[in-house]
C-alpha cells in the first residue's frame, strides 16, 4: 500500500463527523469528506437538553457531554453560537409535576422548580397549569455553529466536498475511493455517514434505524424575542427572529420531504403549550432523517475492521453525543478498549 497521505479521513461533516474532525485535527493530518448531500444536522433546532422524554431522564453522562460540548464550541470559535437560557419544561400532567419537583431537590444547580402562578408570571404566553421547571441547557444555532467548525477545521487540515463510494482495509492502512477525483490512502477511516450508510451493504449487519423529523418554522408576534425555549408537547424554540417547532418521530415515511400532516400534527401539540401559536406565521418547513439504535437512546461507536470506525445513531442528541465522543475519538482509536461498553458496536449488532 501507499504510504498515507492522511492520518485519519473523516466520511460525513453532520455534528457527529464535525466534532470528531475537529478533535482528531489537533494533532492528527486529517481529511474530511463533506459529502454532496446535506445532513439532519443542518435542519436540527439545536436544544441542548439533558433530561430527555417525558419521564425526564437524565441523558448518559449528561455532565461530562454538556462540558465536552462547551469545550467543542469554544475550540470552534463557536461559544457565541450557544444561548445559555435554560430550557422550560410544562409539567405535562401531576405526575409528571411531582416527578419535576422531586428532581428541582435532587438536582438544584440543574433544576429550579415554578408553581403555576410563578410560572405564570414569568411567561405569560405558556400554558402550565401544573406548574413548570427551569432546567440547565439552552439553544445552539447549530448552522452556524457548524459553519464557524468547518471554517476552524478548514485551517488546519483538508476538506473535501465529495461523497464516499467504498473503502478497502488491508491492515496496513485504508484505501479510501471517492465519487470524484483519484482514491486516497489514510491510517484510519472514521465512517460518520448519518443516513448514507444505507448505501454500503456492509454496514446492514449493524443495528440502526432511520427517523424522519420534520420541523416548522414560524413567527409569533406575542411570543416574546430572545426568550426561553420550551420542551413538553414538541419543542419550541427561538432562534434570531423565529421559532423553530417541532418535530416529528416517523419511522415509516414515503419520502424525505416535509408533509402537510406533519406540520398539522406539531401545531397542535407546540399550541398545547404555547397557544400563541395558533396565530403564527408558517415561514416553512424542512425535514431530515436521523439515525438511531433500535432499543436505546445511545450512539455506536467502534471499529468495523482494523483501520474502519463507525460513529453513527447520534438520533436527535446530536450536539451532546456528537461533542462527547469527538472530544474522546482520538484516544478511542488508539485504545478501542476505552470505548464505553454501552457504545461497542458488537452489543448492537443484528441478531
Amino acid at each position: 500500500m501507499e504510504k498515507p497521505s492522511f492520518d485519519v479521513v473523516v466520511a460525513g461533516a453532520g455534528l457527529g463527523g464535525t466534532c470528531a474532525a475537529l478533535w482528531l485535527s489537533t494533532s492528527n493530518r486529517v481529511l474530511l469528506l463533506s459529502g454532496t448531500a446535506s445532513a439532519a444536522s443542518g435542519i436540527a433546532a439545536g436544544l441542548v437538553n439533558l433530561f430527555a422524554g417525558q419521564r425526564v431522564v437524565p441523558v448518559w453522562h449528561a455532565d461530562l457531554a454538556y462540558k465536552d460540548l462547551l469545550d467543542t464550541l469554544a475550540h470552534a470559535d463557536a461559544t457565541d453560537t450557544y444561548n445559555t437560557s435554560g430550557i422550560l419544561r410544562p409539567a405535562l400532567n401531576e405526575e409528571q409535576a411531582v416527578r419535576l419537583r422531586t428532581l428541582a431537590l435532587e438536582h438544584a444547580d440543574s433544576f429550579t422548580w415554578l408553581s403555576r402562578d410563578e410560572t405564570h408570571a414569568r411567561y405569560p404566553y405558556v400554558s402550565a397549569p401544573f406548574g413548570a421547571a427551569v432546567t440547565t441547557g439552552g439553544v445552539v444555532d447549530t448552522p452556524t455553529m457548524l459553519e464557524y467548525t468547518h471554517t476552524t477545521i478548514a485551517s488546519r487540515c483538508t476538506v473535501l466536498s465529495s461523497d464516499l463510494v467504498g473503502w478497502e482495509d488491508s491492515g496496513s492502512g485504508v484505501t479510501v475511493a471517492l465519487k470524484s477525483g483519484p482514491s486516497l490512502h489514510a491510517s484510519k477511516l472514521v465512517l460518520a455517514l448519518g443516513a448514507g450508510y444505507r448505501s454500503f451493504p456492509v454496514l446492514s449487519a449493524l443495528n440502526l434505524h432511520c427517523l424522519k423529523g420534520q420541523i416548522v418554522r414560524v413567527r409569533a408576534p406575542e411570543y416574546p424575542s430572545c426568550s426561553i425555549p420550551v420542551s413538553g408537547y414538541g419543542y419550541v424554540v427561538p432562534l434570531r427572529d423565529k421559532l423553530i417547532l417541532g418535530t416529528t418521530y416517523e419511522h415509516s415515511y414515503q419520502d424525505d420531504q416535509p408533509t402537510r400532516l406533519g406540520s398539522k400534527n406539531i401545531l397542535a401539540l407546540t399550541q398545547q403549550m404555547v397557544p400563541c401559536l395558533e396565530a403564527a406565521d408558517i415561514l416553512d418547513t424542512a425535514a431530515g432523517i436521523r439515525v438511531g439504535v433500535p432499543g436505546t437512546r445511545l450512539p455506536m461507536v467502534g471499529p468495523l475492521s482494523g483501520n474502519v470506525w463507525v460513529l453513527t445513531g447520534l438520533g436527535s442528541k446530536g450536539l451532546l453525543f456528537g461533542a462527547h465522543i469527538g472530544r474522546n475519538i482520538a484516544n478511542w482509536i488508539s485504545n478501542p478498549e476505552h470505548v464505553p461498553y454501552e457504545l461497542r458496536l458488537q452489543k448492537k449488532r443484528r441478531i
